[in-house]
């Protein structure tokens, strides 16, 4: 199951549907605005870690517009495994895979605020569909199949099946034998019975659900056990096929890339890790919802592609469960009393109280003596009675 990209971003001109036959249009405008969903996710924050430079991401859906401005450089031509005769799948008449693929790989431009999760990325295209109505479990089995040996090391499925093929789980199997990780769209089914659906419901495939701009489920989003994470669904803008500009679209289609491209950028950061490990580290990293985890309609929660790169976990370098056996304790060493320290602190304050003393009565009596040139000042003495041998003599006549 597929659907067609919604509505242009700045305009609303009428779209073909499931069945057209002439080719989608280029979009005819472009918005310069940074779309919802990237400012919420944030991804240009890791871009100096890692923009997913060296990794194939494969895009198994109508094909890829190679010469859409904002993907140019970024496809390689592909497989078309469909149509009689094959060939490249560097064309996109429909316009869904190219959508997908500009929110996985988009480039910087010019005169829109819209880019890729992680537009250092390549795109390998498989075509398994020309438009919403024929795609089947085979023909999805064997794109990922071909999207594993073209060299994929994360592999985006934007289509659904109810159909349970042995084909399609061996597939699966196939991609998790190859390391390779499985991102799938979990459908839109959610008003109409919410139905199993392959290949997102397989253990090893990551199930994407849509969020709205506020957080909360779609409501066309598939709810069950299998659900691994959300992801921006609703009004999300990206790029079509014919020429520069951005379309609007809904659906778990489009908020499978955002976890693919996320993949990519953990792939080429963290480039040791396994799948198994991919998987992992998105699932733990997500924005959890307030719920008993993984929620039927919320999985772990919403993809975060800056702590899904960044975030180190314990349990990947080993440490996990590891205990750190400590050192012994030792009875600290006593030192014996010292008596005489406090003594000759007692004995130096008193000395230096003694020469303070001597110095301001230095400063009050020196210059005094200094004048007198040492001798002594003013004496008092008693005042002594005359002697009896100087008493006056009589007068005599």
């Amino acid at each position: 199951m597929l659907t067609a990209p919604a509505a242009p971003a700045l305009a609303q001109p009428a779209l073909p549907s499931g069945q057209q036959q002439a080719c989608l249009g280029k979009p005819p405008a472009s918005d310069p605005a940074v779309p919802w969903a990237q400012q919420q996710l944030a991804p240009q924050r890791v871009w100096t870690l890692t923009n997913g430079a060296g990794i194939v991401v494969g895009v198994v859906d109508t094909g890829v517009d190679a010469n859409t401005p904002q993907l140019a450089g970024h496809v390689q031509a592909g497989t078309d495994v469909l149509n009689p005769g094959g060939g490249t799948g560097n064309s996109d008449c429909f316009g869904h895979g190219t959508f997908v693929a500009g929110i996985i790989a988009a480039s910087p431009l010019d005169g829109t605020g819209f880019t890729g999760v992680a537009p250092g990325a390549q795109i390998l295209p498989v075509r398994v569909a020309n438009n919403a109505d024929d795609v089947s479990a085979a023909s999805i089995a064997t794109g990922i199949r071909a999207a594993v040996d073209g060299g994929a090391r994360v592999i985006n499925v934007s289509a659904s099946t109810t159909v349970q093929l042995p084909a399609l789980q061996d597939a699966v199997a196939y991609a998790e034998s190859r390391d390779v990780v499985l991102i799938a769209s979990a459908a839109n089914s959610a008003k109409n019975g919410d139905p199993v659906t392959y290949p997102a419901s397989y253990p090893t495939v990551i199930a994407v659900g849509a969020i709205d701009s506020a957080g909360q489920r779609a409501d066309f989003s598939q709810t069950g056990p299998y659900l691994g994470l959300v992801a921006p669904g609703v009004n999300v803008v990206s790029v079509g096929p014919g020429g520069p500009g951005q379309w609007q679209g809904s659906g778990t289609s489009y908020a499978a890339p955002f976890v693919t491209a996320t993949a990519a950028l953990i792939r080429a950061y963290r480039p040791g890790l396994s799948a198994a490990q991919v998987r992992h580290r998105l699932q733990v990293t997500a924005d959890h919802p307030a719920a008993k985890l993984p929620d039927p309609e919320l999985g772990w929660g919403t993809v975060n592609p800056v702590a899904a790169v960044s975030a180190v976990l314990p349990e990947e370098s080993g440490d996990a469960g590891r205990t750190v056996k400590a050192e012994p304790a030792h009875a600290p060493v006593v030192q014996p009393l010292d008596k005489v320290g406090p003594l000759l602190v007692v004995l130096g304050l008193f000395v230096a109280l003694l020469l303070a003393f001597v110095l301001v009565l230095w400063r009050r009596i020196g210059p005094a003596g200094h004048r007198r040139q040492w001798r002594r000042g003013r004496v008092i003495r008693p005042v002594e009675p005359p002697s009896p041998d100087r008493e006056k003599a009589p007068d005599h006549a």
